[in-house]
This record gives C-alpha cells, sequence and structure tokens, in this order.
C-alpha cells in the first residue's frame, strides 16, 4: 500500500506562494547601486595610486633638489673663498700703492733741499714736522746761504722760506751756523711724479721678399 504525504507537499507549495519574488526594477536598482559602488572603490584606488605615484615624485624632486643645494653650497663657499682673497688681494695692492705715494714726497723733498744746496754750504740738521720743515747747517760764506735761500724760493715744493738766524761759529774762524724753516708741498710733488716708461712696440719682422732683396744687393 503506498502512502503519499500530501501534508508535507501542501506545505511545500504554501511556502513558494508566501515566499515575495523581487520586481524587475529593484533588481535593476541593486545592479546599479553595486555598480556605482564598484566604480566608487576603482576610482579610490587609480586616485590614491596616483597620489603615491606624485609622492614618489615629489620625494624624488626633493632629493635632486637637495643634492643640487649641496652642489651649489660648495660652489657659493668656493667663490667667497676667491672673493676673500681678491678682497685681501685688493688690500694689499692698495697699501703698496699708498706706500708709494707717500714715498714720493720724501724722496722728492730730499732731492729737493739737495738740489738747491750750493758750494760752501753743508747742512747739519733736518726735522720733518707734517709739512713744515726746520734746517740747520754750516757755512763758509753768508752769501752761499743767501744763494740756498733763493734755490729754495725758486723750487714749486716749497711755500716761502723763513730765514731764522746766521751767526759765526765761536769755535771756529770763518764758519757760519744758519737756520731756516720752510714748508713742503706735497701735491706739487705727487703732481710732478714721472710716469713709467712705456714699452717700446716689437720691431716688425722683416718679410720674406725684403730679405732676398737686401741679400740681391
Amino acid at each position: 500500500m503506498i502512502r503519499i504525504n500530501l501534508l508535507t507537499e501542501a506545505k511545500a507549495a504554501a511556502a513558494k506562494k508566501k515566499a515575495p519574488m523581487l520586481p524587475a526594477g529593484a533588481r535593476l536598482n541593486s545592479f546599479l547601486f553595486f555598480g556605482a559602488l564598484a566604480l566608487g572603490v576603482l576610482y579610490v584606488a587609480i586616485f590614491g595610486l596616483r597620489a603615491l605615484s606624485e609622492r614618489s615624485r615629489l620625494d624624488d624632486d626633493i632629493v635632486k633638489a637637495r643634492l643640487e643645494a649641496d652642489r651649489l653650497k660648495s660652489i657659493i663657499e668656493e667663490v667667497k673663498g676667491y672673493e676673500d682673497k681678491k678682497a685681501s688681494l685688493e688690500a694689499k695692492i692698495q697699501l703698496i700703492n699708498a706706500l708709494k705715494t707717500n714715498q714720493k714726497g720724501p724722496v722728492r723733498l730730499m732731492d729737493e733741499i739737495s738740489k738747491a744746496l750750493p758750494d760752501l754750504v753743508w747742512l747739519t740738521h733736518l726735522d720733518v714736522s707734517g709739512n713744515l720743515i726746520t734746517m740747520k747747517g754750516k757755512t763758509l760764506s753768508p752769501n752761499a746761504v743767501a744763494t740756498y735761500l733763493e734755490n729754495l724760493k725758486k723750487s714749486p715744493f716749497f711755500a716761502e722760506p723763513v730765514f731764522k738766524s746766521l751767526g759765526q761759529d765761536g769755535g771756529t774762524f770763518g764758519t757760519y751756523s744758519w737756520e731756516m724753516t720752510l714748508t713742503f708741498i706735497p701735491a706739487a710733488a705727487l703732481a710732478s711724479a714721472p710716469p713709467a716708461p712705456a714699452s717700446a712696440p716689437p720691431a716688425p719682422a722683416p718679410t720674406p721678399g725684403a730679405e732676398k732683396k737686401g741679400k740681391g744687393a
């Protein structure tokens, strides 16, 4: 005898009838939602990759910039060293030029005083205080001292000499002592400094034709 469980089949059929079916519109919305979600995730992933790539590029640029800064720093320090050496050399050159300029005045002063000395007159004392010169000396002739005074007046490097004294020495017969002061004009001495001699231009080399012509003559 075959028994058929109709009750179980009836329950299964009733359950199928009760299960709701999603409409086509809801399934489309679900598909669009998950698609949009997937696109969003893909966009975020692409944006993140691009950000990582940009960051990596910026890191490389920073490293290159630091290396370039270090290289330029060494160059700047080297240039600064050259500038310091240049400034030191310029200071030395200025010092040398100043010494040369300062030497021109005393050299010209002594030269002019010596050139103006006539015979029978000689110096025993010379004192220079700024531009004021005090001279003392001996002479065998008062007229020779007057000649010396006139010679100093003619020099453009001295202002008007002032004669102080002239008297005969007590210990030596026929010898006179004298003293005078005058003012040195250094500007005139510096202006009259002779220029450095110019180097002569090299002689032109003889042309071959002229050399042959000279040999033939």
